[in-house]
């Protein structure tokens, strides 16, 4: 999976379309194809849109009312990167009442443990550890491992890579926490063009959403 990106904050939703739009019209590589959308409700329950083809322009043109209605939430994220990913796509993008955990490479994959690492960072956020103890335990636990992780709850967000994901040469990663925690936002990519300077490019482009709010 090429990019992961996750907000919080209000309007993240709109923050993480906003960068996302960004990403996909700078870019070149792996993108236009499958997407996970998900975004946290008031009520803590999750809500999704996904496709297998055409990326954000598929779900503006085949959801426009709900994709309007979910920019407002205030824990979102995504998940995309080139077309026809395994079925069921809710494998790739984590979500629960704490908060949600995307990325990017193949955070579906199952840990040592078992449990698959995008949803074992979940469930130890849902214990009580923080966004950033949750990211690095699992990663810490699975070295080997091809993921990368954003874990996104309603007032943090931490992201990384696996040992061997960081080996990579094709890497960019962004993160942003506003000095007030009011808002934060982060993205992990691979396999897209340009390398240098994009994360920052597409993390603006959601910063920015998310200062105006």
């Amino acid at each position: 999976m090429t990019i992961g990106i996750g907000a919080f904050g209000r309007q993240a939703g709109a923050a993480v379309i906003a960068a996302w739009a960004e990403a996909e019209r700078r870019a070149a590589g792996d993108l236009h194809g499958f997407a996970v959308f998900t975004v946290l409700g008031n009520d803590g329950v999750p809500t999704s849109l996904d496709c297998q083809r055409g990326g954000l322009a598929t779900l503006r043109s085949r959801s426009p009312e709900t994709l309007a209605r979910l920019s407002g939430a205030a824990v979102a994220g995504v998940i995309t990167s080139g077309p026809d990913r395994p079925e069921p796509l809710s494998q790739f993008l984590a979500a629960g009442r704490i908060g949600l955990v995307t990325g990017h490479r193949l955070p579906n994959l199952a840990t040592n443990a078992g449990p698959a690492a995008n949803r074992a960072a979940l469930d130890l956020m849902a214990r009580g550890l923080s966004a950033k103890e949750a990211v690095r335990t699992v990663l810490d636990a699975n070295p080997d491992l091809d993921i990368g992780l954003i874990a996104v709850t309603e007032n943090d967000l931490a992201l990384g890579n696996s040992a061997l994901v960081g080996e990579r040469p094709d890497l960019g990663e962004a993160r942003v926490i506003a000095s007030d925690r009011r808002y934060g936002i982060g993205l992990l990519h691979n396999s897209i063009h340009p390398l240098d300077g994009l994360a920052a490019v597409v993390i603006d482009a959601g910063e920015a959403v998310l200062k105006a709010a």
